[in-house]
């Protein structure tokens, strides 16, 4: 994924026209009626912004065709309105979105002329506004004043977040490239899913009414089966056994088609999918990767979900609200039930990649089904009390929890993707059952800001204890293991030096850090001889010190040094010497896995390189990897010339040392 990654960078630096008039086609269809409402617009510029912080594209050229494809679509637009006027209401697909046309005529009527300038800032109008203004006969000249200076602001506004984003990045490209892929991902992620769940919502909204009405008739056809569809949706039925038979049915309907894909799924299709998943983002795995991870999968820990349903359930039941405290522990009842139902049935072989699994059990993962269930109903709860434009929204806050659980569980290995996917379809299949049921069944309830509130206090506080109590113990349980491999110290200077990886793994896998030392003894020992050549231990990055990053007038000697990643570790022994001409030399060193001879002195791989200043966009001061490492290797070489290291490879910049 790293190497894909760097591709598309490549490209996209070899490539910057096709890059540009990519930005000009986008900024176009973002602007224009209707088509915008598709486009996601604000993540594409987004990253953009990112890719001009990483010297892949030029701010200007970026700039200028963004403005260009803005004042073109919306020009499109308003000439769309300005011919067709009020026919414009009766022609496809205008003639689909009646309601988002209603909603841009009162904008314009309520802010006149200013609207195509404001407009192009708010999002439910966006596409619409200039269609509107054609519509309405806003003079062309004032129109277009108002067209090009609005895109002028509009491009820098959604070009700058990405451009301090991808800036900040180049502090994790130098801990460590894998770092910020997995950032990019999460990031996009988030943007997708609200993006999906907006669309998804505006979809089918209008729709459900209507949907309600054929299940209650089939309801009355079907007389066996009916008596679902009515606890669901008609008022006057009796809910309860309608939902336990269709919970039991979900539970067997999920059963057999899990038995039936373990029989038919083999070999390549889904099962290589699942591998593939696995593998990849195995490969991005970094200590801090692991800690955001961890992070996010405990917002589908048992502990702090049962202690927020317990509560939320209190709090309904005082307020009055008795039956949609059912409903909620319903909810609740299922996300925890059917791991126990499904688990032993489905007992195997999960992805266990880090020797640790957040259940017993193959299916479901319980971690995204009790996320699945929890944060969906109660999305369903809060959304309805919610203005109506507005309902989108704790709909696309569920989604994006859910899906950074189910990220959190691919990335630490402990569930398939599908059976990632399963358990998500499985849990907002039920939330749709009872959410039917739910809005169907009680009144119109007006508590959904005490009940946000609420959530918000009780998830987050149990989210809080339990990340104080269990975060490192969670984060060592993931750790990647390393195994432990025995030689002698002749095997190592005959041969086994070759064996051992000559480039860090963790810089866009161009093999552009190599490693120069190979070390067998104890590193206070190496300490020793180091201290002596005026090296001195690495003031490393913490909290304390983490704000002389937002400093760049500091010499880089008194910045801390971010901490590099090799296969998926943190170096554990990082020393530094001070260069004249305001450089620095740092010494890094990485367990081979390698133990020689009968007192299992450990082998270590390491890395001397120099450092540089960097200040992205003047807001940063880095201290990062100068692209030579000669220089850094021959100052290393005198350093060590006491202790006597020993070159195996003429041509090639290495020492072996064994104290």
């Amino acid at each position: 994924m790293a190497e894909l990654f760097q591709q598309l960078l490549d490209w996209v630096t070899a490539n910057p026209g096709w890059a540009y008039l990519m930005v000009f086609v986008v900024a176009f269809a973002e602007s224009m009626a209707v088509v915008g409402l598709l486009v996601p617009g604000v993540v594409v510029m987004f990253g953009v912004g990112a890719l001009i912080a990483a010297d892949a594209l030029a701010f200007w050229p970026v700039f200028g065709w963004a403005v260009a494809g803005a004042v073109a679509g919306d020009g499109a637009s308003f000439w769309l309105g300005y011919h067709f006027r009020q026919r414009l209401t009766e022609v496809w697909p205008f003639n689909r979105y009646p309601d988002s046309l209603k909603s841009g005529v009162a904008f314009f009527e309520k802010y006149g002329g200013k609207s195509v300038a404001f407009g192009r800032f708010v999002g439910p109008v966006r596409a619409v506004i200039p269609l509107v203004a054609g519509m309405l006969a806003m003079p062309p000249s004032r129109f277009l004043v108002a067209n090009i200076l609005s895109a002028l602001a509009w491009a820098p506004a959604y070009l700058i977040p990405g451009m301090v984003f991808g800036a900040s990045l180049e502090l994790a490209a130098e801990v460590a490239f894998h770092l910020v892929i997995v950032l990019g991902a999460t990031l996009a992620l988030v943007w997708f899913v609200i993006w999906l769940v907006q669309q998804i919502f505006l979809l089918l909204s209008p729709h459900a009414n209507s949907w309600l009405q054929s299940l209650l008739r089939w309801s009355e056809l079907h007389p066996k089966m009916g008596e679902i569809a009515a606890a669901l949706a008609d008022p006057n039925h009796p809910d309860a056994r309608g939902l336990a038979i269709l919970a039991t049915l979900l539970l067997l309907m999920t059963a057999g088609s899990v038995a039936l894909a373990s029989v038919i799924l083999t070999g390549d299709g889904l099962p290589g999918i699942n591998r593939g998943v696995l593998e990849a983002l195995q490969s991005l795995r970094t200590p801090l990767g692991d800690h955001l991870m961890v992070a996010l999968n405990r917002l589908g820990d048992g502990f702090v979900l049962l202690a927020a349903g317990v509560l939320l359930a209190l709090y309904l039941w005082a307020r009055g609200h008795r039956r949609t405290a059912l409903y909620w522990i319903a909810a609740l009842g299922f996300g925890f039930g059917a791991p126990l139902v499904l688990g032993y049935p489905f007992q195997g072989p999960g992805a266990d990649s880090s020797h640790h699994t957040s259940s017993p059990w193959a299916f479901p993962s319980s971690h995204v089904l009790r996320a699945s269930v929890a944060y969906g109903f109660l999305s369903v709860v809060t959304a309805r009390g919610m203005p109506a434009p507005w309902h989108w929204l704790p709909y696309g806050i569920a989604g994006v929890l859910i899906s950074l659980v189910g990220l959190a569980q691919l990335y630490l290995g402990a569930h398939w993707l599908t059976v990632v996917l399963g358990s998500i379809t499985l849990g907002l299949a039920w939330v749709a059952a009872l959410g039917i049921a739910y809005r169907r069944h009680t009144d119109l309830e007006s508590h959904w800001r005490g009940l946000t509130l609420m959530a918000l206090t009780v998830i987050g506080s149990a989210y809080a204890l339990q990340t104080h109590r269990f975060q490192e113990q969670e984060v060592s349980a993931h750790r990647l293991e390393q195994p432990v491999r025995h030689a002698t110290a002749e095997d190592w200077r005959g041969k086994l030096w070759r064996d051992l990886p000559a480039w860090r793994d963790d810089l866009r896998q161009q093999k552009n850090h190599p490693f120069n030392l190979q070390f067998a003894g104890d590193p206070q020992a190496l300490a020793q001889i180091l201290t002596r050549a005026g090296w001195k231990p690495a003031p490393m990055l913490d909290w304390g010190n983490s704000l002389k990053l937002l400093s760049p007038e500091l010499p880089l000697q008194e910045l801390p040094l971010l901490p590099q990643v090799h296969d998926g570790h943190h170096s554990p022994f990082a020393w530094v010497k001070d260069l004249p001409q305001d450089g620095r030399a740092v010494l890094r060193l990485w367990d081979s896995g390698y133990r020689l001879g009968e007192q299992n002195r450990h082998l270590w791989i390491g890395s001397v390189s120099e450092q540089t200043k960097l200040t992205p966009l003047g807001l940063f001061a880095i201290p990062a990897t100068r692209a030579g490492f000669h220089d850094a290797y021959q100052h290393l070489r005198e350093d060590l010339a006491s202790a006597a290291p020993q070159q195996p490879d003429p041509g090639r910049d290495l020492l072996l040392l064994g104290l």
